[in-house]
C-alpha cells in the first residue's frame, strides 16, 4: 500500500484539528490538534506555543499549514493515531523498518515518552528474524530509549544470530544511531560466552562419582562436545541451540543414587551446592552476556 492510499484511510486524524501537517515529499496532509501534539512533545510545545509563528492564530475553522518536508508521513501518521487515542486506526502489524521509521521520528520530535507503551508491544524480539531486520529492531529499541528492550535484543544477537556483526556497521540506518562499540561489544561477549560454555561442558565431562552419577552425566557432556566442541562447529550454531540442549537434562534427579562403600558409609547423593549447578551457571552466563 503506498502513502497516498495510507493517507485516504483516515483522512483527519482529528476532525476538529486547528493544523494541517504537510508531510513528506509527498505532501501527505495530516489534520491533527495542536494541543495533543504540545502535551506530547515539547519540540511541538515549542513550535506551536505562543512564542513561535507556527502557534499564532490557530483555529479549527481555518486550520493553518505546516510542512514537514524531511519527515516519513507512515511513521508520523502512526504517532499521530496514537497520542489522539484513534487506536482503532493503528497498523495491527508493522515491519521492522516500518517501526525503526517510527523511532526515528519520535527521536526527533521528542516523543518516546507518549509512545512508551505502543513502542514496548512494537519493538519486541521477533522469532526467525533475520539479520536486517533484527538490526533494525535493535535500533528503533535504542532510538525508544528503552534500554530493557535494547538488552533484550543485544542478548538475542549475541544466542540467535550466527554471522558477523560487521554488517550492521555498514547499514545506513544502522550506523546512523547505533555507536560501532556496540557491534565491537557483542562480539566480545560473543566469544566469551562460547569459551565458558565450552569450559562449562569440559568440567561436567570430568566429572566423576562413585555412585555413578558423575559418570553418566559426564557421558552426556562428552556428547554434547563431540557435537559442538570443535570452534568451527561452535560457530556455525546460535548459542541457544546449545544451551537448550543443556537444559534438557536436569541436575536434580539424584535422590535415587546411592553411594557405594560400606553400609555404614552408605548414602544419597546429594544435589551439588547452588552455585555449581547447570542451570544456574546457564543463568549466570546470559546475564554476563548483557550489554
Amino acid at each position: 500500500m503506498d502513502t497516498a492510499e495510507q493517507s485516504d484511510l483516515v483522512p483527519d486524524i482529528s476532525s476538529d484539528g486547528d493544523i494541517v501537517l504537510v508531510v513528506g515529499p509527498g505532501n501527505v496532509r495530516l489534520k491533527i490538534h495542536s494541543q495533543c501534539l504540545r502535551c506530547a512533545s515539547k519540540v511541538f510545545d515549542a513550535m506551536f506555543g505562543p512564542h513561535w509563528s507556527e502557534g499564532q492564530g490557530l483555529s479549527t475553522e481555518s486550520p493553518r499549514e505546516i510542512s514537514l518536508v524531511d519527515t516519513d508521513a507512515n511513521a508520523l501518521r502512526t504517532i499521530c493515531l496514537v497520542i489522539h487515542h484513534r487506536n482503532a486506526d493503528v497498523p495491527q502489524s508493522l515491519t521492522p523498518h516500518e517501526i525503526l521509521q517510527i523511532a526515528i521520528e519520535a527521536d526527533k520530535y521528542d516523543l518516546t515518552v507518549a509512545l512508551r507503551y505502543a513502542s514496548i508491544q512494537w519493538a519486541k524480539p521477533r522469532c526467525n528474524a533475520g539479520r536486517v531486520d533484527m538490526g533494525y529492531l535493535l535500533t528503533a529499541a535504542f532510538l525508544f530509549r528503552d534500554m530493557d528492550m535494547f538488552v533484550a535484543h543485544t542478548l538475542n544477537l549475541m544466542l540467535d544470530y550466527t554471522g558477523s556483526y560487521l554488517g550492521f556497521s555498514d547499514d545506513e540506518f544502522i550506523s546512523q544511531f547505533v555507536p560501532s562499540k556496540t557491534f565491537h561489544l557483542l562480539e566480545e561477549r560473543r566469544t566469551r560466552m562460547r569459551a565458558e560454555l565450552s569450559e562449562i561442558l569440559i568440567q561436567g565431562k570430568n566429572a566423576k562419582c562413585s555412585c555413578g552419577w558423575g559418570e553418566n552425566r559426564g557421558n552426556t557432556y562428552i556428547r554434547i562436545l563431540s557435537k559442538y566442541g570443535q570452534l568451527s562447529k561452535m560457530l556455525e550454531v546460535p548459542i541457544s541451540d546449545i544451551v537448550k540442549e543443556m537444559e534438557n537434562f536436569s541436575m536434580e534427579d539424584m535422590d535415587t543414587r546411592w553411594h557405594s562403600g560400606l553400609n555404614l558409609d552408605r548414602n544419597l547423593h546429594k544435589a551439588p551446592a547452588c552455585g555449581e549447578m547447570l542451570y544456574v551457571k546457564l543463568a549466570d552466563l546470559l546475564l554476563q552476556g548483557h550489554l
